[in-house]
């Protein structure tokens, strides 16, 4: 990947005194990267990076500590220990060998949750799932219609040939009245005999958001036909006209994770990153980045959009609102649902001016490293502020102060 935004080397204003060295790893789906943050002159810049392929046969933490060695060797200075098998933290002589201080990871290491859904409506609770399941990293990849030709045979197969992560069952608004559960209890009963025909490891998870009455009947007819336990969350369509999409987005989003953590490496790396930060997805922790950076510069509201491999994540965050507004899109293209929100200020990755123009004032990060960057901050905010305004998010703004 190329990052060309930053010369070869950054400039040192003044020698380096070796204080505070960070390191930030970014794992995406193709590619693992790193970046060494050094403070020059009382200001933490980025002084070294580079990027590896991420390679089938070896693991994340493997590739990582890959990249320490070149940079290290670059640079002529020790970044990992093979005494520990972890990047260099502890030293016995900090004049000649300076420990690192920090270490911090950001990783979105695999494709999205590939998610089916399955409905008794779908121009009411179904089209309801999609909408929530769009402010999650999942891709939707088909649905089955609650009917009385349903088929266990077809539902096997559609789930061997398509191979989900998770299962969403959705249907009926909020009601009590045990006739309303009828449909849903079949329709579960069907997909919990198909499920039991695959072998476990094969079996997605089964998310369910429909009538919140109807929830433990759903769970006993899916356990009971042999397919599995079910997870019970928030309907996302409890009455006409209402959606409440926060409940789903949220399961797929600890999916996601967890399918994350079985990734070869992961474990490993995240015990690398030193209190008190913890490992995190890119996406989630470029969701603060915009929050932040809108407070930081005292506006109304922000719209970011970091340009990941096989999607965008488009961020608003409104000042007086809790939390941010989320949407996943396919990479170039710009959904009519989007046509409200204000106007892009802040991107991270290659600005997509054909659909997004650039406004009057902005901030562009062309390295794509702003969310690795970023969760420094969980260590150093302070370190993370001064790199990101140095070096990857300048303000563009004609005749304006990049301080307001």
């Amino acid at each position: 990947m190329t990052i060309s935004a930053l010369p070869d080397a950054a400039p040192a204003p003044t020698p380096w005194t070796g204080r505070g060295s960070i390191l930030a790893f970014g794992v995406e789906l193709n590619v693992v990267r790193v970046c060494l943050l050094e403070e020059v002159g009382g200001v933490h810049r980025v002084a070294a990076w580079h990027t590896l392929p991420r390679r089938k046969e070896a693991s994340l933490a493997a590739t990582a500590a890959e990249l320490c060695r070149h940079i290290g060797g670059r640079i002529g200075r020790v970044l990992f220990d093979e005494e520990t098998g972890a990047p260099f933290l502890h030293s016995d002589d900090a004049v000649r060998y300076p420990p690192l201080e920090h270490v911090t990871v950001a990783a979105s290491p695999r494709p999205h949750v590939r998610v089916w859904i399955a409905g008794l409506s779908p121009t009411q609770s179904m089209a309801a799932a999609y909408e929530a399941l769009s402010s999650s990293p999942a891709h939707v990849i088909g649905y089955t219609v609650y009917g009385a030709d349903l088929s266990t045979t077809q539902l096997t197969d559609a789930l061997l040939t398509t191979a989900p992560d998770m299962l969403v069952v959705v249907g009926g608004f909020d009601d009590a009245d045990p006739a309303t559960h009828r449909a849903l209890v079949d329709l579960s009963r069907a997909f919990g005999l198909a499920l039991s025909r695959l072998a476990p490891a094969q079996r997605p998870a089964v998310v369910y958001a429909g009538n919140r009455w109807a929830a433990p009947h759903v769970a006993e007819a899916v356990q009971s036909a042999g397919g599995g336990s079910v997870e019970a969350v928030v309907n996302v369509q409890p009455a006409p006209g209402v959606v409440q999409k926060t409940a789903l987005a949220q399961a797929c989003t600890f999916h996601y994770w967890r399918l994350s953590r079985r990734t070869a490496g992961f474990r490993e790396l995240s015990r690398w990153v030193t209190p008190p930060g913890h490992i995190t997805s890119q996406e989630s922790v470029f969701a603060q980045l915009v929050r932040a950076w809108m407070e930081l510069h005292k506006l109304d509201e922000l719209h970011g959009l970091y340009c990941a491999p096989l999607w965008w994540q488009h961020v608003w965050a409104t000042r007086g609102q809790p939390g941010v507004q989320v949407r996943f899109v396919e990479p170039q293209t710009r959904p009519p649902t989007l046509d409200d929100w204000p106007p892009l200020q802040l991107v991270s990755g290659e600005w997509p001016t054909a659909l997004w123009p650039q406004p009057d004032l902005y901030w562009w990060d062309r390295s794509g490293m702003a969310p690795m960057v970023a969760a420094v901050g969980q260590s150093a905010p302070h370190a993370m502020l001064q790199t990101l305004r140095t070096d990857l998010l300048p303000f563009f703004a004609p005749d304006a102060d990049p301080n307001k």
